[in-house]
């Protein structure tokens, strides 16, 4: 069978259509696939956090700020493997792999045990081990994505999207909450002892692999597609349904520059944290983990407040947009130290609850702006997201979402370089002895970013494409 040739397999049409609708609150299927997307959005978390930490701890010192680096090394595989895992995920069982997957998260967590315990290394050369084994986190992760999402709609029905996709998003980002805090944590207080961390890493990993098994099968959407080699990037059909279909490629590119902000976004709270505020890692962290503390409360909001479907979808997106912009505006502004700026507290080692609970006034307001940052990111994606996931017919879902991430991660990637030339361009303007104390450019760069998509940008209001056929 031709590999454009529409088909949609009738026992994948029975799940997403037919009568029979489980309810969320007792499908062992959705519990379980919110507890593997959890533990493993943690360990990606915990462990990036970690390395982008040890990458400003240098720089702090004087060393060459590779934060740019890692995130690149996290977000290359991601563009290179994620349009393969979506030809993977409409080939095979989305369960399979998303058990297989999980079983390689076991190993990049030895990996990174392996690196932390081998003795003789300088700081700056386990930092680059470290960053070697973040990419392989980024490969596990790329074919990782497009089953994961690619299942919800042959498990759920349509009216179940939104809350499902909203409680997938509200736990991802409450692991990005206790894995980027707990990073945090474990740099200050745990010194040459992280391999303890690595451990703990490992166990959650094998965790996750068992709560996957809990994940239902479905059948295959298209068991004789054949590979081609469109399918490591963006697929012949799935481009040709972008010139039928222009405004889900729109839906793209701005998820795209939405992930572009938001990959330059925590790197950015590192700087301004550790190298402007010189905050202690811990409290750099509980910054960074205000943003997912948003992003799952803006998640959980957007998602049941929809009652009306894709036209109250266009509102939410409108308004979160507007609000991204203020957000981004807000954080440049404290982050300046024109209202002054919280003790520092590099040197300090404070308790994880110590340093949540007593903080300076500006220290507050800086996490407020986190939070409403994260808050307006969860208003803006999710009626997006919802958007890519139902606008095409269901042969095409998983390499359609393997074609969302490549795109999400271009967007990453390039936000590396956007990084790199950020801290060049400070560099050269407050001249390198004076460069750590502006890194609140960045989010004033980011703001002007954003401007054009809350100006233009309007969600389609057209109906999903299983609607249609019906």
């Amino acid at each position: 069978m031709a590999s454009d040739t529409p088909y949609v397999p009738p026992a994948v049409a029975d799940v997403a259509d037919g009568d029979v609708e489980r309810p969320l609150k007792s499908d062992s299927a959705f519990s379980g696939l919110l507890a593997t997307q959890f533990l493993g959005a943690f360990n990606d978390n915990y462990f990036k956090q970690m390395v982008l930490l040890k990458c400003t701890e240098l720089a702090v010192v004087g060393s060459t700020n590779l934060q740019p680096l890692a995130l690149a090394a996290f977000a290359l595989p991601f563009v290179l493997f994620s349009g393969f895992g979506g030809w993977l995920s409409d080939r095979y069982s989305k369960r399979t792999i998303i058990v297989w997957c999980k079983v390689a998260e076991i190993a990049v967590m030895a990996a990174s045990l392996v690196v932390l315990m081998l003795s003789g290394l300088s700081p700056a050369g386990q930092l680059k081990l470290l960053i070697v084994v973040l990419g392989f986190m980024g490969a596990q992760s790329a074919f990782f994505g497009p089953s994961k999402y690619g299942i919800l709609p042959e498990l759920f029905k349509h009216r179940q999207l939104l809350p499902v996709n909203g409680a997938i998003q509200m736990t991802t980002f409450l692991a990005i909450i206790f894995g980027t805090a707990i990073a945090g944590v474990a740099l200050d207080h745990l010194g040459n002892s992280l391999w303890l961390c690595s451990m703990v890493a490992i166990l959650i990993a094998v965790i996750g692999t068992a709560t996957a098994l809990l994940v239902r099968h479905t059948p295959v959407a298209r068991p004789g597609l054949p590979f081609e080699p469109g399918n490591l990037f963006i697929p012949k059909d799935v481009r040709r349904l972008f010139r039928q279909k222009p405004s889900l490629f729109a839906a793209m590119m701005v998820m795209s520059l939405f992930w572009f902000i938001g990959g330059a976004a925590q790197p950015g709270v590192n700087n301004l944290g550790d190298l402007t505020l010189q905050l202690s890692k811990t409290r750099t962290s509980l910054l960074a983990a205000s943003i997912g503390v948003g992003i799952a409360f803006g998640c959980v909001v957007a998602g049941f407040a929809n009652k009306g479907g894709r036209a109250d979808g266009t509102r939410w997106t409108t308004r979160g947009s507007w609000m991204i912009v203020g957000s981004l505006l807000l954080i440049a502004l404290l982050g300046s130290g024109v209202v002054g700026r919280p003790p520092e507290s590099r040197d300090q080692i404070q308790g994880l609850f110590h340093s949540l609970a007593v903080a300076a006034p500006v220290e507050w307001m800086l996490r407020l702006s986190m939070f409403l940052l994260g808050m307006s990111a969860g208003f803006f994606v999710i009626p997006i997201q919802v958007y890519i996931q139902e606008a095409p017919p269901a042969e095409q879902k998983g390499r359609l979402i393997g074609a969302m991430n490549v795109m999400t991660w271009i967007g990453i990637l390039i936000s590396a370089g956007f990084l790199w030339v950020t801290q060049q361009v400070i560099d050269a303007l407050a001249g390198p002895e004076q460069a750590h104390q502006h890194q609140y450019a960045t989010f004033l760069a980011l703001a002007v970013l954003m401007i054009p998509v809350a100006l233009f940008y309007r969600l389609p209001t057209d109906k999903p494409a299983d609607e249609r056929a019906d």
